[in-house]
């Protein structure tokens, strides 16, 4: 009876054994082929690769640029995505006049019309790729491509679409970006500033433009032109100087500050200091400091007793003031604001104040 129970369990767990061990067996063999095919894959591309580097290293000697341009013209179809790979490669390290023949050689190949097709892609890291690459070799027949990859629904395609229209530059893709400086990733919002940024005056019209249809983003457009950096927005800044929302009037004196103050703006900063928001007299106090302007130093030696924000600004302005900037911080350290006062006169004595010519 008990040799019989045994000789039906031997008889279940053999097969079952012997099947598990041929299903373990096939899947080593899949991953260990796997491996090698990718190996393989991977010696290939190498070999490949260094096939042409001699004609990539080229580009970057100015009289045999021309023929090795003319070499890469004509690589195969079946080796263009590798050497594509290593142009790519280049562009991101590389800087000077060998960018300009990085891009011709590109040109050539045709990587330009190959990169324009990766951005209906399937697949998200081929638009990303190609959004990345049309930036790099400047590509202006591709804005209008690169602006339809700003509402991706994968962000690292969204970010290279932003990152390569900012290397374009093109007029036609400033109203997309100022919209889509509401997306609902904060380092998106980064990289639309920094691409904004990279357009200098001509940003202006168009973020005034937003300003105007959308009121509730003054203050992110405030910012905005400061970081863009040009004088052309002076006078709308000034005017929401006298807004009637705290956020905003900040914004605008934070800006002011970055553009740098003329008599006209210097008043403002100067009226502000007085505002009843704590932001906007921070924001008031690091305008003037930035103004380095002498005349400024009793008006921040007073703000040293106001809040913290304010005063800490206020010390900070008064520390690279030169002598006017040092009486007003002598006077302040027998007074409430004694500590912030005595930490700038230590900062001071261990290093020179800048010069105010």
């Amino acid at each position: 009876m008990i040799d019989a129970f045994v000789a039906g369990i031997e008889a279940l767990l053999v097969p079952a054994l012997v099947t598990t061990g041929v299903f373990l067996a096939l899947a080593v063999i899949a991953v260990v082929g796997g491996h090698l095919v990718r190996d393989a894959r991977a010696r290939r591309r190498r070999r490949i690769a260094l096939t042409y580097r001699p004609h990539i290293d080229a580009l970057f000697d100015r009289e045999q640029a021309p023929k090795a341009i003319k070499a890469l013209a004509a690589v195969p179809d079946e080796h263009r995505d590798i050497v594509a790979g290593e142009l790519l490669a280049l562009l991101r390290v590389t800087a000077g006049a060998a960018v300009a023949n990085v891009r011709k050689a590109a040109h050539a190949m045709g990587l330009a019309d190959r990169w324009k097709r990766a951005l209906e892609s399937r697949w998200w890291w081929r638009r990303a790729e190609g959004a990345y690459a049309l930036g790099c070799i400047v590509e202006k027949s591709a804005v209008l491509g690169l602006v339809g990859r700003l509402d991706d629904r994968h962000e690292e395609v969204r970010a290279a679409a932003v990152e390569a229209l900012g290397r374009l530059g093109d007029p036609r893709a400033l109203a997309p970006l100022v919209e889509g400086l509401w997306d609902d990733s904060g380092l998106q919002h980064t990289r639309v500033v920094l691409a904004l940024r990279e357009f200098g005056a001509t940003a202006v019209e168009p973020l005034l433009s937003h300003e105007r249809r959308h009121h509730a983003a003054t203050a992110i457009i405030a910012d905005l032109l400061g970081a863009v950096g040009e004088t052309s927005a002076l006078d709308p800044l000034t005017e929401w100087c006298s807004d009637k929302d705290p956020e905003v009037r900040a914004a605008a004196l934070r800006a002011l500050g970055t553009l740098g103050t003329c008599d006209r703006t210097y008043y403002y900063a100067l009226r502000a200091l007085g505002d009843e928001s704590v932001d906007v007299r921070a924001a008031a106090a690091r305008a003037l400091a930035r103004s380095r302007r002498r005349e400024a130093a009793p008006y921040l030696g007073k703000a040293l007793h106001d809040e913290w924000e304010v005063a800490v600004e206020s010390a900070h302005g008064l520390r690279d003031l030169g002598e006017e900037g040092r009486e007003e911080l002598d006077r302040a350290r027998t007074a409430a604001a004694r500590a912030l006062a005595r930490q700038m006169i230590w900062e001071l004595e261990r290093r020179p104040a800048r010069s105010h010519g």
